[in-house]
């Protein structure tokens, strides 16, 4: 049976990342280096914020007028846009939470050296729950392996 391992972050979608990550560091919260992911079918540029040990806060902006953020935005405006969650084995979730409407047949392959918040994974794979599974909530699922795949709440950048 497939298991939840834990809440990874939640994605705010913002139109002024500069602005919104600086709200964020008022509050004490530590910036990791943007992670700029220009390729679909992500099209943003992340920049995550931990809470301790128990996840982050990932502010997101896209990259081009494609992304599906910039969608969202023109759409509904900023806010939350997804929270994403790691499971220990996505084909084992897929097909035992059939029941919901996954947006790709299969897992997403992300690429080789691609960061997952501060993991460098030896692999890393995704898939999305489609909001109206999920009342409203677009649910990102990871697995994510390999000896650099255990979260870490380091601080990489100072106040």
């Amino acid at each position: 049976m497939a298991r939840v391992l834990e809440l990874m972050t939640v994605n705010v979608a913002v139109r002024d990342q500069g602005g919104a990550v600086s709200k964020y560091r008022q509050m004490g919260l530590h910036a990791h280096p943007p992670n700029v992911m220009p390729e679909p079918p992500s099209q943003i540029t992340d920049v995550s914020l931990p809470l301790g040990d128990c996840g982050a806060i990932s502010v997101i902006a896209p990259t081009d007028e494609r992304s599906p953020v910039q969608s969202f935005l023109d759409r509904r405006g900023e806010g939350i846009y997804s929270i994403a969650i790691r499971v220990d084995d996505l084909r084992e979730a897929m097909s035992e939470w059939g029941h919901l409407d996954w947006v790709l047949p299969e897992p997403f392959v992300l690429p080789e050296g691609m960061p997952v918040l501060d993991m460098l994974p030896e692999k890393a794979l995704a898939n999305w729950i489609k909001p109206n599974s999920l009342h409203g909530v677009l649910m990102e699922v990871f697995e994510i392996s390999g000896p650099n795949a255990k979260w870490k709440p380091a601080v990489s950048e100072s106040r």
